[in-house]
């Protein structure tokens, strides 16, 4: 794919950077990315463009696509990833839905769940997220 399609999006504070390299597109559909974070790859992973860096710059939310089966998704999360600790935990998940993290509140991160051009906001509280799960070991 051409280089000119990937994201980079440098977190607010400058210290940290998300990187999208498109992956593949979807037939008739959106692009999907590999993901890496600082340096950091999340391997055998795909994930859309939505993302969004916290104020303090610790937090980033993305989209991540669970399928690329046509007829079975789109099925997506909305993935966490704590840059500092180097940790990740979903926090939500749909089917036929896309999830696009919107704003961060205080404490709580507000999204949009999008099926058929309508979207829903839906709110997480942060205090919430249950079973961070580490990076894996493989370094970029």
């Amino acid at each position: 794919m051409v280089d000119s399609l990937n994201i980079t999006s440098p977190s607010p504070n400058m210290q940290h950077r998300a990187h999208f390299a498109v992956s593949g597109e979807v037939r008739f559909g959106p692009l999907y990315y590999v993901l890496s974070i600082d340096n950091y790859i999340f391997e055998q992973r795909i994930f859309g463009d939505a993302h969004l860096w916290s104020p303090g710059s610790d937090l980033i939310a993305v989209q991540e696509w669970l399928t690329l089966d046509y007829s079975a998704g789109p099925i997506t999360a909305l993935l966490l990833i704590d840059v500092v600790q180097r940790r990740e935990v979903t926090i939500a998940q749909a089917t036929k839905r896309f999830l696009v993290p919107e704003r961060f509140e205080g404490s709580a991160l507000g999204y949009r769940e999008e099926h058929a051009g309508q979207a829903i906001m839906k709110h997480f509280n942060l205090a919430d997220a249950l079973g961070w799960k580490p990076f894996a070991q493989t370094e970029a």
